[in-house]
């Protein structure tokens, strides 16, 4: 659903990445001079010959790659929903992409002329300017269409009750650039007022200047199809809205099978490969920043206080229901006694099975960091639907509604729903009812930034208890 300006829009976009990109492109090759002459390194001089062309050859290879790339990830779509998040994430993904099919070129090649700490500022200059480029252009874009510039004039037609919730959603939202001239119906909705009757609007048209049909109908019919006609006849765009009743989603989206329209009732983020290479990418570096920086020195600590405090294993290994619905073990330092209940009954608040260190590490969730071993072994993730034991799986998916839908993805050591204040004991079916929103709306929504947000929300409650 896009602006009748979009494709210029999409035509700025494009050409402002390019700007940019050159930009970044002098700019890295500046700073690669005072930074070398700063810290006293002897670069090669990129003026000489050989070395001048060579980076001519690079700047048109950077050029026509992101240009493929933006292209094919999207980015520069302008969707009326204008969420920055999104947007951001297509970026991100455009971005390291970009930096990964680099290095695969400069591999295949075996090139070596090109200067690394020129590369290290290009990159960090493109990241640090495309991003900010982006949130401007989606801000003033957003800010245009909420002054009622570049909107359409919309007529809603029908009984359909999503008709109600579109209106809803336009006065809520003016950015989207849609304004209602109109409502017609034979049979109208509580709580719409009413412009007239069906064959009416066929008389006003002209007058109200309609770009655009949204019709819905409870019982279509025929009705949809003659609207549908009868709006190609005199040159008025037409949407249909369908009712989904209880499949009802933000996630909806409709995909084509031989010119067949198949309803995807999800859209999962994570179902593209790329997407899934880029978290694990991501799980694993920062997996092996936290064993090489952190265990060396915090594992024996640990490892002592749970010793001395109990007989028993350091570490606690338990069965959980893992990604598409296999079992795997977790593994945590143990903060209980050894005791027969630890497979079928979770922590509650004052646990009389839980030591002193172990209500320590809990409080702090220090006994979750060998789960850094799971995540590198690609059983979990860092970020995701926190594993349950086997038998709440059994227990919860009879009863809770889109359940076993958080075992699309991998679990992670912390998610959604944790920082979201769902996280600890159980106390009520609100609670695993809470959680599994959160970790659907994750599944649906996930990118690189929101993966961003829960570590920095994780690590911020971790420090002051929260």
């Amino acid at each position: 659903m896009q602006s009748r300006y979009a494709k210029f829009f999409q035509f700025i976009i494009i050409v402002g990445d390019l700007v940019i990109l050159n930009l970044c492109f002098l700019l890295a090759w500046g700073l690669r001079s005072l930074l070398a002459q700063s810290l006293q390194i002897d670069e090669f001089n990129i003026l000489e010959t050989d070395y001048y062309d060579y980076y001519i050859q690079l700047l048109a290879f950077f050029n026509v790659s992101w240009l493929l790339l933006i292209l094919a990830f999207r980015t520069h779509e302008i969707k009326m929903s204008l969420e920055p998040r999104k947007a951001t994430s297509k970026v991100l993904n455009a971005y390291f992409l970009h930096i990964f099919l680099f290095l695969l070129l400069l591999f295949i090649t075996k090139r070596d002329e090109f200067s690394r700490l020129f590369l290290i500022c290009f990159y960090a200059c493109f990241l640090m300017s495309v991003l900010p480029w982006r949130f401007l252009f989606l801000r003033i874009l957003k800010g245009y269409r909420k002054k009622g510039l570049n909107f359409r004039n919309v007529v809603l037609i029908g009984d359909g009750l999503g008709l109600k919730r579109f209106a809803e959603g336009l006065e809520q939202h003016p950015e989207y650039g849609l304004k209602i001239v109109g409502y017609y119906a034979d049979q109208a909705i509580d709580g719409m007022k009413v412009s007239g009757k069906e064959e009416d609007f066929k008389k006003d048209f002209q007058k109200l200047e309609v770009d655009e049909i949204y019709a819905a109908y409870a019982s279509p019919g025929d009705r949809l199809m003659n609207w549908y006609h009868w709006s190609d006849e005199n040159l008025i765009r037409f949407r249909m809205i369908p009712d989904f009743g209880s499949l009802y989603t933000q996630g909806i989206q409709i995909d084509y099978y031989n010119d067949v329209p198949v309803l995807m009732q999800r859209k999962e983020p994570l179902e593209y490969v790329h997407n899934r290479y880029l978290k694990r990418f991501i799980d694993i570096l920062i997996s092996l920043l936290v064993l090489i920086l952190i265990f060396p020195w915090l594992f024996p600590l640990l490892a002592l206080g749970v010793r001395m405090t109990g007989k028993g294993p350091i570490f606690f290994k338990q069965k959980r229901t893992g990604l598409a619905d296999d079992d795997f073990h977790i593994y945590k330092f143990r903060s209980m006694k050894p005791n027969p209940q630890a497979d079928k009954t979770q922590a509650v608040e004052n646990d009389r099975r839980l030591t002193g260190f172990g209500k320590f590490i809990r409080d702090f969730s220090l006994d979750e960091l060998p789960q850094f071993f799971n995540v590198l072994k690609g059983d979990m993730s860092i970020c995701g639907p926190r594993p349950h034991m086997l038998a709440h799986t059994h227990e919860y998916k009879n009863v809770i509604d889109r359940y076993m839908v958080r075992h699309f993805v991998k679990p992670g050591i912390s998610g959604l729903a944790q920082i979201n204040g769902y996280r600890g004991e159980v106390k009520n079916i609100s609670d695993i009812e809470g959680r599994v929103k959160n970790d659907v709306y994750y599944i649906e929504n996930w990118s690189v930034l929101l993966d961003l947000k829960i570590m920095l929300i994780t690590i911020r409650n971790l420090l002051f208890k929260k």
